[in-house]
């Protein structure tokens, strides 16, 4: 029977280091695919909050109802990035529950798309019906609460901050309206 030859020659070395150079390009053009810009036309760049909450109180699913510490979530059918969301959405709406907050769904029509650029997004107001947060749950690709800007705004909150950010500059897996 022949010994098994141990002996690492260049040539492993070549063949191991093409393909770690392959995996990582490959890695990279698929999240870079997967990537997406939450407002790409930049429509919610500048935006008065005021006149945002406005405009977002009058979408049929709201129009009427006492937005006072609500939390909204945007969803469009048929977004892939949903499935990456709904652990998140899990997670903030327990935490909802337990801070106060009612929980509204809402399907974006592509009626919506001037208001509401991409899903998942979120809207969340004050005891005041005032804008805490509006955009996405996170950025990146997991849409996870570890990369979340709802846990600090409602984090801010609880402490007796209350802010007035829209979110629109951010890259992560978002489905455009």
């Amino acid at each position: 029977m022949h010994a098994l030859n141990n002996k690492v020659t260049p040539t492993h070395y070549v063949i191991c280091g093409v393909w770690l150079v392959l995996t990582i390009v490959a890695a990279i053009y698929f999240i870079q695919g997967r990537l997406a810009d939450f407002d790409p036309e930049q429509r919610l760049t500048g935006v008065d909050p005021i006149s945002l909450m406005q405009s977002i109180s009058e979408i049929d699913q709201l129009k009427g109802q006492n937005l006072s510490d609500t939390i909204v979530h945007f969803t469009s059918q048929n977004c892939s990035c949903t499935q990456y969301s709904d652990n998140h959405k899990g997670e903030i709406n327990q935490r909802a529950g337990v801070e106060g907050f009612k929980v509204i769904n809402v399907v974006v029509s592509e009626k919506l798309a001037a208001l509401v650029p991409s899903t998942p997004a979120i809207l969340i107001t004050n005891q005041q019906q005032k804008l805490l947060y509006f955009g996405p749950y996170s950025a990146g690709l997991a849409c996870s609460a570890s990369n979340g800007y709802v846990e600090t705004v409602l984090g801010n909150y609880a402490k007796g901050y209350s802010s007035s950010l829209v979110v629109n500059d951010t890259n992560g897996c978002y489905c455009h309206v």
